[in-house]
């Protein structure tokens, strides 16, 4: 059964991503895109968010690629926002029930390739791409 919300063969891109996180927090090279990973893998499997946090992390997505922010400039910004004694919003759903019909995607986290760093990084920056591309034109 492909996943219902990436289209990824066999679910597998739940696992990947489990993957991908331990790669990323023992190895500082490949950590160094973690902030792509998680907002890419996010926005494919929109029901771990709300639609508010749906939005926040295509927001995220955006200033990363598109305006060039790094992910210490965003901590600065967001801080008082995602406090979640003063966000005004959800992030995670309790639901479970995605917030967006997209169950298609030209590339999932299957599409990275792990075999050295520098080709890691790469990769997750070009599904982050596309990922933000097909993002933006998803209506919520």
């Amino acid at each position: 059964m492909n996943c219902p919300e990436c289209g990824a063969p066999d679910s597998l891109c739940h696992t990947r991503f489990d993957e991908f996180l331990v790669l990323e927090f023992t190895d500082a090279e490949y950590g160094a895109v973690h902030h792509l990973t998680v907002a890419a893998f996010m926005l494919q499997h929109s029901s771990k968010l709300t639609r508010a946090g749906w939005q926040y992390e295509r927001d995220l997505l955006r200033q990363f690629l598109v305006e060039k922010k790094t992910p210490a400039t965003i901590r600065k910004q967001i801080k008082d926002t995602v406090d979640s004694g003063k966000r005004t919003f959800k992030i995670k759903s309790k639901t479970g029930v995605p917030v967006i019909d997209k169950t298609v995607w030209q590339k999932t986290i299957l599409d990275v390739r792990v075999e050295n760093a520098e080709v890691y990084r790469e990769d997750i920056a070009a599904w982050a791409r596309s990922v933000l591309e097909e993002a933006e034109e998803v209506a919520i």
